[in-house]
């Protein structure tokens, strides 16, 4: 159902987005998170895998795969699942182990039969929670043992006056069109323009900042055709669903070693530092 692991990393990707709702309170950082809302992660994720590939309720635990019963084990760091006594005292059940951490911007999935002798000894905790132990480490079988996940594009921000020009401006619009204009040639999803725009609207907020950087001969390719392969054309990241990808072009010439596309009748390439301001060609337009 997920070969490749992009459908499982969006599930991730929409969990958090969901937990920090950055549209109403402009948050992006797992610290910002209150404590209780750190121990819902989880949860959204467990919901959000659920919703993306229609699995069964379990008869004892959270998902019902192929007639099997499957918990699903969330932590922000690698190995430190907790598994409850109902996974190993009645039978061996299966946990569906997600890791995932937004600093690095990395995530991995796997399975594991639970036994006790996959468990370090029970500890002080009331609940009778465990961590797996060596054994149980070597004996997860991992469906996508490491992939890149969808990066949080403001904490990923490594130049303090570009996070100030967008989290921090006055206006919604303002920091939407210093979002495109800062982030030029990274994909930026949704959440991150909705955090910054902090409106209902964050999609009229694109399009507004199309408007506005349109004399600096910036464009906004989103994940409509033929936008994707226009973006691909010109050697930019290729935006998938909800992402966009910022960036200056130039009017291409004769003679130009770099690669062009088609937009409006010209052909366009990105521009060097050295070229001065035109404006920018105006895009199909999107459904976003």
């Amino acid at each position: 159902m997920d070969p490749d692991g992009v459908r499982t990393g969006y599930a991730i990707r929409e969990a958090l987005d969901q937990i920090y709702d950055g549209q109403r309170t402009g948050r992006w950082d797992y610290t910002q998170l209150l404590k209780t809302e750190k121990t819902h992660v989880g949860t959204l994720v467990e919901i959000w895998l659920q919703r993306e590939f229609g699995f069964a309720d379990g008869h004892d635990l959270d998902y019902r795969i192929a007639d099997v019963d499957v918990d699903c084990k969330w932590s922000l760091n690698l190995y430190d699942w907790e598994i409850p006594q109902e996974m190993y005292s009645r039978g061996d059940k299966v946990a569906l182990v997600i890791w995932a951490n937004e600093y690095t911007a990395r995530w991995a999935s796997g399975l594991i039969r639970i036994s006790e002798d996959f468990l370090r000894p029970l500890g002080r905790q009331r609940d009778g929670k465990r961590r797996l132990n060596d054994r149980g480490r070597d004996r997860i079988l991992w469906i996508v043992p490491g992939a890149d996940l969808v990066k949080n594009t403001l904490l990923h921000i490594g130049d303090p006056r570009k996070l100030d020009l967008i989290a921090y401006a006055t206006r919604g619009q303002t920091a939407v069109t210093n979002l495109f204009r800062e982030m030029q040639g990274e994909l930026v999803n949704r959440a991150t323009v909705l955090t910054a725009a902090q409106q209902v609207d964050g999609a009229k907020r694109v399009r507004d900042a199309r408007k506005h950087l349109k004399p600096d001969g910036i464009v906004i390719f989103g994940h409509y055709a033929p936008h994707p392969r226009m973006a691909a054309e010109l050697g930019l990241p290729v935006p998938t669903l909800g992402r966009f990808v910022s960036a200056r072009l130039y009017p291409w010439h004769s003679g130009d070693e770099e690669s062009c596309t088609e937009i409006d009748g010209s052909l366009w390439r990105l521009a060097r530092l050295d070229d001065p301001s035109t404006d920018a060609p105006t895009l199909p337009s999107q459904g976003d």
